[in-house]
């Protein structure tokens, strides 16, 4: 057996390489009895190099480092076809999904979202590895110092307060950019630690602009959007709502924010073509779906009312289900436990009615809930306004929108698909 480091040096490549390999199932990791670091089988490796070693000055067969960009149209089939689901459009080594499980840079998202605090996530996910306690500390240090320059301010401000916070997050990404152009240009890194350290600030209530202490993102979270005096327990609980909300593999909006940054467009524009994305209801609009049903539960409707008025427009119910995670999302197991650790210090009527309305679809559909259902329950306990749930994700996710903005900025190739045509056939204007 060979160790990561082996394995990667063995095959000639970085261990984000070997990574992708894993990912895309070329080569399988395995886990130690006593410990958990992953270890490759010598014969694996060794039959995995016949591919990728050069031979006599060139590769027999060559396999793309992860950092390549091929954008992969799908196969032309006859009209009457339909697209095979999943189309691999590209790779990645920021994280992964295999039978189910999610990991960021090879790390298992349950291990992470026990260990690690959000700002070790992003820079993770950014960088490649995990940072030290020092980098850690001082980005830590920035997202709890951040103050927003004026001419952003104003610009939020001119909103008015009754803005949706997810249209205030987008509304500050060219305040930023156009803030920049007046001043010191900034390097890509220092222009992400910008950006994520000013994203909590549009969702200050007022008077709460700055923070009390030296906490990181979900303190200044808690004490100047949900106004809670941020308990131990309380920053436990968001700092595992944001690390395991912060990536997922390829969805819309971080395709959305990896077209972008194809173009050659800065991290401003991709991190705002993402929240763009997020205002549709069928990706990040699920959140507040999922407050409605709570509400319209509140004010009297019984669950089997509820979800009848699902069915009866063809809706699922909102938070439960997903494509990926065909036998449930491992990241909403996660955040069912953080619910229910907030229950025990903070009431439980929001969460035991979670939990009813959990085993009420699941009788009904065989659906389990998705992240959205138990980040919506946990950020609504915590004290959070009605709109905020949308934005915390938003704002978690925008450190995994980074992290693959920056990985396309390493070896770019402009994102460029195909469509089938299904039009009239070629006719002449005459």
């Amino acid at each position: 057996m060979l160790t990561a480091a082996e394995a990667a040096h063995h095959l000639g490549v970085k261990l984000g390489t070997l990574y992708a390999y894993v990912s895309r199932g070329w080569i399988k990791s395995y886990r130690r009895r006593v410990g958990r670091q992953a270890l490759y089988r010598r014969a694996d490796i060794e039959a995995l190099r016949g591919l990728v070693a050069p031979e006599r000055g060139r590769r027999a067969r060559s396999l793309p480092d992860a950092s390549s960009w091929v954008t992969v149209a799908q196969p032309i089939r006859p009209a009457a076809e339909t697209p095979a689901p999943g189309v691999i459009v590209t790779e990645s080594a920021v994280s992964s999904i295999v039978d189910g499980r999610l990991a960021y840079r090879g790390y298992p998202i349950e291990e992470v979202v026990e260990h690690a605090a959000f700002e070790e996530v992003s820079l993770l996910l950014w960088n490649g590895e995990r940072p030290t306690a020092d980098a850690a500390a001082e980005l830590r240090r920035e997202i709890s110092s951040a103050k927003m320059p004026n001419p952003v301010a104003t610009a939020i401000s001119a909103m008015g307060d009754d803005a949706p916070p997810l249209l205030r997050l987008s509304a500050m990404m060219p305040s930023l950019a156009a803030y920049e152009r007046r001043g010191e240009k900034l390097d890509r890194t220092a222009r992400a630690r910008l950006i994520i350290s000013m994203l909590p600030l549009p969702l200050a209530r007022k008077g709460r602009a700055q923070v009390d202490g030296e906490g990181g993102m979900a303190e200044r979270l808690l004490r100047n959007v949900a106004g809670a005096a941020a308990a131990d327990f309380e920053i436990a609980a968001m700092n595992r709502v944001l690390v395991a909300c912060a990536e997922h593999e390829l969805n819309a909006s971080t395709f959305a924010a990896r077209v972008v940054a194809s173009t050659g467009a800065d991290l401003y524009a991709s991190v705002l073509a993402a929240l763009c994305s997020l205002s549709g209801p069928i990706h990040g609009g699920a959140c507040d779906l999922v407050e409605q049903m709570f509400a319209d539960l509140d004010h009297g409707m019984r669950i089997d009312e509820c979800l009848e008025a699902f069915a009866r427009e063809h809706r699922l119910p909102p938070g439960f289900g997903h494509a990926i995670y065909p036998e449930g999302d491992p990241r909403a197991v996660l955040l069912k436990q953080t619910a229910a650790t907030i229950a025990r210090r903070k009431g439980r009527k929001l969460y035991e009615m979670a939990l009813k309305i959990e085993q009420a679809v699941f009788r009904r559909e065989r659906l389990r809930p998705n992240l959205d259902f138990y980040q919506t329950v946990c950020s609504r306990m915590l004290g959070f306004p009605a709109g905020s749930p949308a934005a915390i994700f938003a704002i978690a996710r925008a450190a995994g929108w980074i992290a693959h903005a920056l990985e396309q900025y390493a070896n770019n190739r402009l994102i460029r698909p195909r469509m089938r045509y299904r039009g009239v056939p070629l006719r002449h204007w005459e």
